[in-house]
């Protein structure tokens, strides 16, 4: 991929109460970390992780606080999915690579957050690089991540999960014209990673993809999903699908735990927003590579 960019490295999910998330999404059989917070700002985060991406639960713990527009999401469109980061292997190459292709990428950013185990705080660091709106989100929904202390955040018994879960498989984002962002995500990921099929928009990711429609051809992704009359304005986040080891013991774990997803004519199994905090949450049996 261009740009030293290699793949998805986490999707955020704005929820309202940070601890209901939490039991929530444990719940649907994933495994959730510490809590970790942000430095001089009033948010907090659970991470789920897997082995090169994962997600991540944010939340205001004090409102008297910056939440960097949390607040102002949370308000409308409500809970749900806030954005995605893409991953870096060298953030310095990277915004190099952007300037140079008149990406029109932010500074590189410098973030630290407070990670709270069990044996004491520790600091992991972040770079960060914003996008352009060309990339069809605000500069808040999509930008690039590049983790300086991954052994900090990842620990092999927090990328275990009693669903089967392995890593995101895709994001969905409804905009008015996916057609139009072609041109852009040719130049951001390479051509050969892109696909328009009947003004659906692919972007491959590695192991994931980020999927772009209009509110016409949702129904297509998603047959038998019925849309909400207040869904907000174009665009926006609907949809996550996690890869899992066996889509049949994903199943099993699920009704066990009391909870019954909508098996998809696909194969996916389905959790409606109500159920995952806003998220429009699917589970597919991960591909086998050959």
């Amino acid at each position: 991929m261009l740009h030293n960019i290699t793949g998805i490295d986490h999707a955020l999910i704005g929820v309202e109460n940070l601890e209901a998330a939490r039991t929530v999404f444990e719940k649907l059989g994933f495994t959730v970390t510490p809590r970790g917070s942000h430095i001089g700002w009033g948010t907090a985060n659970y991470c789920i992780m897997f082995a090169e991406d994962y997600i991540e639960l944010l939340g205001i713990v004090d409102p008297s606080m910056e939440t960097n527009g949390l607040d102002q999401a949370l308000a409308d469109p409500g809970e749900g999915l806030l954005g995605l980061a893409l991953a870096s292997d060298d953030p310095n190459a990277t915004h190099r690579s952007l300037v140079e292709a008149k990406l029109e990428p932010s500074d590189l950013l410098e973030l630290k957050r407070k990670l709270e185990l069990p044996e004491g705080d520790v600091l992991p660091e972040f770079n960060l690089i914003r996008l352009t709106s060309s990339a069809g989100l605000s500069k808040k929904h999509l930008f690039i991540c590049h983790h300086l202390t991954p052994e900090l955040v990842r620990r092999p018994e927090w990328e275990q999960h009693r669903n089967g879960a392995k890593n995101i498989s895709s994001i969905v984002v409804v905009v008015d014209d996916p057609g139009s962002l072609a041109d852009y995500y040719r130049r951001l990921c390479g051509s050969i990673n892109v696909t328009l099929t009947d003004n659906t928009l692919t972007v491959s990711l590695g192991a994931g993809n980020l999927v772009f429609v209009n509110d016409q051809d949702i129904d297509l992704l998603f047959p038998g999903l019925t849309i909400a009359a207040d869904m907000p304005p174009a665009p926006y986040l609907i949809s996550m699908t996690v890869a899992v080891a066996d889509l049949g013991e994903t199943n099993s774990f699920l009704v066990d735990a009391g909870i019954t997803p909508q098996k998809i004519a696909n194969g996916a199994l389905r959790i409606n927003p109500a159920g995952a905090c806003g998220v429009l949450l699917e589970f597919v049996q991960k591909r086998k590579i050959s």
